[in-house]
């Protein structure tokens, strides 16, 4: 069983290089979509990264593992199925794993990983939720959130939204084998440590893409913190991976 990881990418400079050393290792390709989505153009957003992402990327292109697409579609759930018709190529009948260009996986979490395609494909289960340890402003707060991230390929057709695929045979319901709060596959994710004003734009966009009033719920509140009243926020007293002691953000912290 071959596992491919799906990342879609835009102006992730800040983590991009981690998150690819962080897998590249441990996987049998890695499917890199790089481009803003239309929706996120119209708010003003620029086609290509223009923050060093490329650059980062393309250093990468000679590695045979790794294939990168250069794309500006609808929404986040149509750049994902670019990427899923890629890996469904090379891979059709292995896992898919959403690896975001600003989280972080360890060795021993792909151990958990590839245990657990195994476990799902002996069981017919479809999908696991991970959880993501999301880091907030820095990286000594964070909290916790659930997100699908392990998919089987067998019979996919692709995905509906930008985190959840559905399969041929329209079985959804009862194939998780992990659910939301079960899981005991972790993972650091750090796309709250990149400036107010990304996360302003990814707010922007999350209340604007449906047409209609939407509550994104994380904001920036009067003590100019990123917060959410539904996200309880944690101090981080654990280590975080190796890869990221070289980080800029962790350089600063330690001193």
């Amino acid at each position: 069983m071959r596992l491919s990881v799906l990342m879609t990418v835009f102006r992730e400079a800040e983590f991009i290089d981690y998150a690819i050393r962080a897998c590249l290792s441990y996987v049998d390709d890695l499917v890199i979509v790089e481009g803003a989505y239309q929706e996120t153009i119209k708010l003003g957003a620029t086609t290509r990264s223009d923050d060093g992402t490329l650059e980062i990327i393309e250093k990468y292109r000679s590695d045979p593992k790794v294939h990168i697409i250069y794309a500006n579609e609808q929404s986040d759930r149509d750049q994902r199925n670019i990427g899923w018709r890629k890996i469904k190529e090379i891979n059709p009948d292995g896992f898919l794993l959403i690896v975001d260009g600003d989280e972080i996986y360890q060795k021993q979490t792909f151990d958990l990983i590839y245990s657990t395609m195994n476990t799902m494909r002996k069981s017919g289960k479809k999908f696991a939720y991970f959880e993501s340890l999301t880091f907030v402003e820095d990286f000594k707060h964070y909290t916790k959130q659930y997100f699908p991230r392990l998919f089987d390929l067998k019979n996919s057709v692709g995905f509906f939204n930008d985190n959840h695929m559905q399969w041929s045979d329209k079985v959804y319901d009862h194939s998780i084998l992990y659910g939301q709060g079960s899981s005991p596959i972790k993972y650091h994710h750090y796309g709250f440590c990149k400036g107010h004003e990304k996360f302003l734009l990814k707010k922007k966009w999350w209340e604007t893409r449906f047409g209609k009033s939407f509550d994104y719920g994380w904001k920036v509140d009067e003590n100019n913190q990123i917060t959410d009243k539904n996200h309880r926020i944690y101090l981080y007293e654990n280590k975080h991976p190796a890869i990221m002691d070289s980080h800029l953000v962790m350089q600063k912290k330690e001193k």
